[in-house]
C-alpha cells in the first residue's frame, strides 16, 4: 500500500529466538576454536602445514602469518558477535573463512590426503578422525547459519540496533498507527 513502511528489521520474536541464539552460539564455537589455536600456534601451524596447499619452503612466511592471524580474526569475529557490533561485516567474513576452510577440506579429500582437522585445536566437533564428508556437511551447515546471520543481522538485542535504531523503526511505526 501506498504510504506503508516496509519491515525493514527483524521483530522481536527473530531477535529473542532465533537471531541472539545464533550469534552467542557462533561466538562461542569460533571464539573457543580461536582460544584453542592461540594457545598452541605451532600445532595450528602443522595443521596448516598438513594441507599441503602451500610448498611450506617457499610460502614459510605465509603459513605463519595464517597460524598467527586467523585465530585472532576469529576472535575478533567472537567478540563482534556477542556484542552484535558489526554483526552483517563479522558474519560475513567468517561465511568467507568458512567456504575457504571448506574448500581447504574439500581439497584434502580430492587429493586423497588423510589428516586430521584440527579446526578446533585437538577437540573434536561433530566429526573425528580423518577429513571426509562429516567435515563438509559440519562446515556447509555452519556457513549457512553464518549466512543467515549475515542477512539478517544481529536483531533488536545487538548494538547495531542502537547504532541504526532507523532499520527497526517500522515496529514502532505499526505500533502507533494500531493505537490510532
Amino acid at each position: 500500500m501506498p504510504g506503508e513502511i516496509p519491515s525493514r528489521g527483524p521483530g522481536w520474536a527473530e531477535s529473542i529466538l532465533v537471531l541472539l541464539p545464533l550469534r552467542l552460539g557462533l561466538a562461542a564455537l569460533f571464539g573457543y576454536a580461536a582460544v584453542l589455536k592461540i594457545m598452541d600456534p605451532q600445532s595450528f601451524a602443522f595443521a596448516i602445514k598438513a594441507f599441503q596447499i602451500l610448498d611450506p619452503a617457499e610460502h614459510a612466511h605465509l603459513l605463519t602469518g595464517f597460524a598467527f592471524g586467523i585465530p585472532w580474526a576469529e576472535l575478533i569475529i567472537a567478540v563482534l558477535l556477542v556484542l552484535g557490533f558489526w554483526t552483517r561485516g563479522a558474519a560475513t567474513l567468517l561465511a568467507l573463512m568458512l567456504a575457504a576452510f571448506t574448500a581447504g577440506l574439500a581439497s584434502l579429500i580430492v587429493r586423497k590426503i588423510e589428516t586430521e582437522c584440527a579446526c578446533f585445536g585437538e577437540q573434536e566437533f561433530l566429526c573425528s578422525g580423518a577429513v571426509g564428508l562429516c567435515h563438509l556437511g559440519r562446515n556447509a551447515g555452519l556457513l549457512l547459519l553464518t549466512l543467515l546471520l549475515a542477512w539478517r543481522g544481529g536483531g533488536r538485542l545487538s548494538i547495531d540496533r542502537a547504532r541504526n535504531p532507523a532499520c527497526f523503526a517500522s515496529d514502532e511505526v505499526e505500533s502507533s498507527e494500531k493505537d490510532a
